[in-house]
């Protein structure tokens, strides 16, 4: 009996040690840097990459591309979005993966004494109502309200990057498609979807103070603190594990096929770069050395 006892403790210490160990492993591999700019060498391949944390949206006086940047996607073979944003169709592809499935309309689904603000809204800022408006899913509506929180003429890096690809002749492909990534939202809860866009409507303030917490976070290329306030502003469960978390494990397993005799300019959006899931740690644990380039 006593042999038995202590064989059992003994099993729980081992275990713990086995986590904690697992868990200081995984906080090893966590970027603790300052950058949105990385590279990408050793574990083999021949020449080095370089992985480039964006910003979905950005007002075009807050915007800013370094030259190191600007230089590094000269030098590079390729450029690697999330989707190939470049694709000839990916316009009609989008627009059709953002209409609700039947074209059913989200209207029955907004609590009718919040119905007349909701519509009013979209009326105001977009010049439709929810009678249009209502048939597209609610991230993309989402989305909308975002941008025009912003209130200002909006800049997205990937373009810009794209731009870049064109004048330099390069070719642009994607990490997923975009079938794919609209997937990931529809396979979260849809009320509590619906629920978000109420909020973000009701509160508009709310929205731009997040807004302007993420800029600050991106202009001082803090992505730990990015990676904090991601955390703080989930408003649908599930929304960081489905759309960080999965994503950044197939996206990891790709380029491990990809990184070899090329180098690859990947830019995504930078809430995907740090914590111990995020694409920076899980390269490292695949035995990738990955350096900031400040």
């Amino acid at each position: 009996m006593m042999k038995m006892k202590i064989r059992t403790k003994l099993k729980i210490i081992f275990s713990g040690l086995v986590l904690l160990l697992g868990l200081e492993t995984a906080n090893a591999q966590k970027p603790t840097s300052k950058a949105t700019l990385w590279e990408i060498s050793g574990n083999g391949i021949e020449k080095p990459s370089y992985i480039f944390g964006t910003i979905h949206m950005m007002c075009q006086q807050d915007y800013e591309m370094s030259d190191k940047v600007k230089k590094i996607v000269s030098e590079s073979d390729k450029i690697v979005l999330e989707v190939d944003l470049d694709e000839p169709s990916i316009n009609a592809k989008m627009q059709k993966l953002s209409l609700n499935e039947g074209m059913k309309n989200l209207k029955s689904d907004i609590p009718s004494e919040k119905l007349e603000m909701v519509d009013k809204y979209f009326k105001s800022n977009y010049g439709n109502g929810l009678d249009r408006l209502g048939v597209l899913k609610p991230f993309v509506l989402n989305s909308m309200v975002s941008m025009k929180s912003m209130d200002c003429q909006i800049v997205q890096y990937e373009q810009e990057f794209i731009k870049l690809a064109k004048q330099q002749e390069k070719e642009v492909i994607g990490l997923e498609t975009a079938e794919f990534q609209f997937s990931l939202f529809d396979s979260l809860d849809y009320q509590s979807q619906v629920n978000t866009l109420v909020e973000m409507i009701e509160n508009p303030d709310e929205v731009e103070k997040r807004l302007n917490e993420l800029k600050k976070a991106y202009q001082t290329q803090d992505i730990q603190q990015v990676e904090v306030l991601m955390d703080q502003f989930e408003s649908v469960e599930g929304f960081n594990a489905m759309l960080l978390d999965v994503r950044n494990k197939k996206w990891v397993d790709r380029m491990k096929k990809q990184l070899d005799d090329e180098t690859l300019f990947y830019a995504v959006g930078s809430g995907h770069l740090p914590g111990e899931n995020g694409v920076i740690a899980l390269l490292r644990s695949e035995g990738f050395t990955v350096s900031p380039l400040n």
